[in-house]
């Protein structure tokens, strides 16, 4: 089945298959209608969850019937992991029971949202790859369930089978996408790769090379090789909804004001029924100091400040609210520091300045992507919030959490 992509500027991407009794409709879907069957809550939730071979090809499909509507998914914007799904199946005919031949430690799944419209179509998109953390098999003289519990690719990385068996020694001009794919394609033990797929690797990264060593002592994880290079050439590094490792540019994916609105929500029209904002104020953060230490000794150094006049956080209004000192031997010129600063006093306007809402479930909404909210109360009109994080139940209530960020108090915005 022929996959769909939409390219989206927090450098994941939409990926969906349209079908109807089970037969691929060759189209492309029309956005303004499908949003607008949303909105007008003409349509049903689906779910399905695949069994993937080693290479991540469909192994077979668990029939719905068979899981629980008490799943959930979670997706939070981060560099690392980002998404967890968890569901239960019943298990009275044995056919989920834990063993080296079926569902085991290794196993790995992937999880497609689906929204059905009224003409019976119905819509399918990619949701992540999944590797199993933990199965919970439970008996009762009821029923037989089995628990499952998934983590995304990237704990492939932190959890055991990430553990450095020895120390790792990564000398200063390696190529990077290059120890990337190495690591990316390490041998878990089974013969099989932790993971088959090509990277997603920009092209401004193209020929980057490491300034300077890398190294990690035995115990220590590939995550964090992973992340220390992702540092030294200032790029966020996740899985993305199709299972493809993404590194992209810190500069490129916090351009907050490129990019477009996935969906307008009025609270006056009942599109969600609570808006709260919480303000912990004594943990503001409106300065970031960041430190690192150049190839020829010398220290590097850079602060980021919300200077913004028109920001309640600003620090002409309520003073420095200085977070840790960000010491980091992979940090190695001035520019990178800045880069940093930057990039770590937006990730802490964001989360000291969220809220959430329910919403109707809206497949096209992903973390990094921003929402309009429009409340006469609150006096917002057509405010642009980011989405922080997304979560769902495995039910058909067709409903789902966002936690959004008001984007007027980030600094990059006003320069």
């Amino acid at each position: 089945m022929q996959n769909n992509l939409i390219n989206l500027l927090s450098g994941d991407v939409l990926s969906y298959s349209w079908e109807r009794n089970g037969q691929y409709i060759d189209s492309k879907i029309n956005l303004e209608d499908f949003l607008e069957n949303i909105k007008e809550n003409y349509f049903a939730v689906r779910y399905r969850i695949f069994i993937l071979f080693d290479d991540e090809t469909i192994n077979y499909e668990i029939p719905n019937e068979d899981i629980l509507l008490t799943g959930s998914y979670n997706e939070n914007y981060q560099n690392g992991q980002r998404r967890t799904l968890s569901f239960s199946l019943y298990n009275n005919e044995n056919k989920y029971t834990p063993g080296i031949n079926n569902l085991w430690a290794g196993t790995k799944i992937s999880f497609e949202l689906g929204i059905e419209l009224i003409d019976d179509s119905t819509v399918w998109f990619k949701k992540g790859i999944y590797t199993i953390s933990k199965i919970d098999p439970q008996l009762s003289a009821s029923q037989s369930l089995v628990q499952i519990s998934a983590n995304d690719k990237f704990s492939l990385f932190e959890n055991r089978t990430g553990i450095l068996d020895t120390s790792y020694e990564i000398p200063a001009g390696s190529d990077i996408e290059d120890i990337i794919n190495v690591i990316k394609l390490k041998d878990s033990g089974s013969g099989s790769p932790l993971d088959p797929q090509p990277i997603i690797y920009h092209s401004s990264f193209k020929g980057k090379t490491t300034q300077i060593a890398i190294s990690k002592n035995a115990g220590e994880s590939f995550a964090s090789i992973l992340l220390d290079l992702a540092t030294q050439i200032s790029a966020e590094i996740f899985y993305n909804s199709v299972g493809q490792l993404t590194i992209v540019p810190n500069g490129e994916v916090t351009q907050d004001d490129d990019k477009p609105l996935l969906g307008i929500y009025n609270f006056d029209k009942a599109d969600f029924e609570t808006l709260n904002f919480s303000f912990d104020l004594n943990s503001i953060i409106n300065k970031i100091i960041v430190m690192g230490t150049g190839n020829n000794g010398a220290v590097c150094k850079a602060i980021a400040v919300n200077d913004d006049p028109g920001s309640p956080l600003c620090y002409q209004r309520i003073g420095y609210r200085t977070g840790e000192i960000i010491n980091d031997s992979n940090i190695t010129t001035d520019y990178l520091a800045q880069e940093r600063a930057d990039y770590e006093l937006r990730s802490q306007l964001i989360l000291k300045s969220s809220t959430s809402i329910d919403i109707l479930i809206n497949p096209f909404l992903e973390v990094n992507n921003l929402i309009a909210i429009n409340c006469e109360f609150f006096d917002l009109k057509m405010a642009r919030f980011i989405i922080q994080s997304i979560s769902f139940n495995l039910n058909y209530t067709g409903t789902m959490n966002l936690s959004i960020s008001n984007i007027k108090n980030i600094k990059a915005l006003t320069r």
